[in-house]
C-alpha cells in the first residue's frame, strides 16, 4: 500500500506541473481526495537515527523537502512550520521526530538544491515556503482588497485577508505586517484588534497638503469616506 501510495504521489506531483488550468471541478475534487489519502498512508521508509547515523539530519532534510511538496501546493506556496511538524510526524507513524530535529532539517535546505526554503518573518514566525512563491503576487491581492470601497472606509482585518489569500488568519497577519513594512499599508490598533488601511501618505504632496489628484487612491478614499 505504501509503495502504491508513493507512485500515486509522484504522479500527482508531475501532474500538478503539467496539468492544464482548465481542469473540471470533478477532476480537482478527485485530486484533493487523493492528496488526503496519501497524507494519511504515510512515508514508505522514514529516515531514523539508527538507519542514517551521522547523516541523519541531512537525509531527514531531503526527505522532508520531498514530503512538503503536496502540503505546500494545497496551502498556496506557504505553510506554517507547526502544521508541517504535525503532518510529517503523522506520516512517519511511530518514528516521531522532535521540533529541534525538524528545525535543523529545514535549516539545511539552504545547502541543498531543493525547491523549498525556511522563511522567518520579522515577528519571529517561521514558515516553509516554495521558492517559486512570490510576495509581490500576495501584495497585489492585498492591495486590491484594501482599495475596495468598504476597505477604504473601515480597513481590513487579518481574517479578511485570510479569506482573500486562502491562508490561516495568523499567516495573513504576517503578510499584512510585511506589507506595512514595505509601505503599502498603515495599521490602526484598537481594543478590537488590528485594522489595516491603504497607505495614503505616499500620495500626499508635502508642499500642498490639500492637493487631491484626480483618479488617485487618495481621491477615491475621500469620495467613499464622505459619501456616507
Amino acid at each position: 500500500m505504501v509503495m502504491l501510495a508513493e507512485k500515486m504521489r509522484l504522479k500527482l506531483l508531475s501532474g500538478s506541473n503539467n496539468q492544464a488550468s482548465g481542469a473540471t471541478e470533478d477532476e480537482l475534487g478527485t485530486k484533493e481526495e487523493m492528496q488526503d489519502w496519501l497524507l494519511s498512508v504515510g512515508i514508505a521508509s522514514p529516515v531514523t537515527k539508527e538507519s542514517a547515523g551521522a547523516l541523519y539530519h541531512q537525509q531527514l532534510s531531503r526527505q522532508l523537502a520531498d514530503f512538503v511538496k503536496i502540503p505546500l501546493d494545497r496551502a498556496g506556496g506557504t505553510i506554517n512550520l507547526i502544521d508541517i511538524y504535525c503532518l510529517f510526524n503523522r506520516a512517519r507513524g511511530t518514528e516521531l521526530i522532535s521540533p529541534d530535529d525538524l528545525l535543523q532539517a529545514c535549516s539545511l535546505w539552504e545547502k541543498f538544491d531543493v525547491p523549498v526554503m525556511l522563511r522567518k518573518f520579522d515577528s519571529g514566525v517561521m514558515v516553509i515556503q516554495s521558492k517559486t512563491h512570490s510576495d509581490d503576487e500576495v501584495f497585489s491581492r492585498i492591495r486590491s482588497l484594501v482599495t475596495k470601497p468598504d476597505a477604504l472606509r473601515s480597513g481590513i482585518s487579518a481574517s479578511d485577508a485570510a479569506m482573500t489569500l486562502g491562508v490561516a488568519p495568523a499567516m495573513a497577519k504576517e503578510y499584512l505586517l510585511t506589507a506595512e513594512g514595505k509601505g503599502l499599508l498603515c495599521r490602526d490598533v484598537s481594543p478590537d484588534g488590528f485594522r489595516f488601511y491603504i497607505n495614503l501618505f505616499q500620495e500626499i504632496n508635502a508642499d500642498d497638503m490639500y492637493l487631491v489628484r484626480d483618479y488617485s487612491i487618495y481621491a477615491a478614499w475621500i469620495k467613499h469616506c464622505t459619501s456616507r
